[in-house]
Parts: structure tokens; C-alpha cells; sequence
């Protein structure tokens, strides 16, 4: 297993946090890694955020923000 700062960054984060959005995060860097229809990114998306509201209060601030803005951009609210 090759250790990438994103791994370090996870592994830094409150265990809660770390089980709950790790899944469904690395399924999101796969497809857009592997480009796959638009309807399954949105729905690895939604279902990233879903997991993400439930932990968002022992979330870095850092990181609840990106989410903040992940799930305004999924709405079509500009994000800057």
C-alpha cells in the first residue's frame, strides 16, 4: 500500500468521521478517475454528502466547509 498524503490526511481524522466518509469518498476519486455516467457520480455524491451531514459536527473545520460547498455545487448554487 503506497501512502499518499490523502491517506494521512484520513487517517488524522476523528475515527468516526474516518469509517463513516472513507468508503464512499475513495468511490468518488475512482469514478473520477474511471469516468463513469454522470447519474452514478451523482449519486456516489449524494450518497458521500448523506454519510458526511451524519459526522459533520466532529468534522475538521476544513473539511465541513468542503462539504458545505460540495453540496451547494450538487444543488447548482455557485461556489467560489
Amino acid at each position: 500500500m503506497v501512502l499518499t498524503e490523502d491517506d494521512v490526511y484520513l487517517d488524522g481524522l476523528p475515527d468516526e468521521v474516518e469509517v463513516s466518509i472513507g468508503t464512499p469518498l475513495i468511490e468518488v476519486a475512482r469514478m473520477l478517475d474511471e469516468p463513469i455516467g454522470d447519474k452514478e457520480f451523482r449519486r456516489g455524491v449524494r450518497l458521500l454528502l448523506e454519510v458526511g451531514a451524519e459526522v459533520a459536527p466532529r468534522m475538521p473545520s476544513e473539511l465541513r466547509d468542503l462539504f458545505e460547498e460540495l453540496r451547494l455545487a450538487m444543488r447548482g448554487v455557485p461556489v467560489h
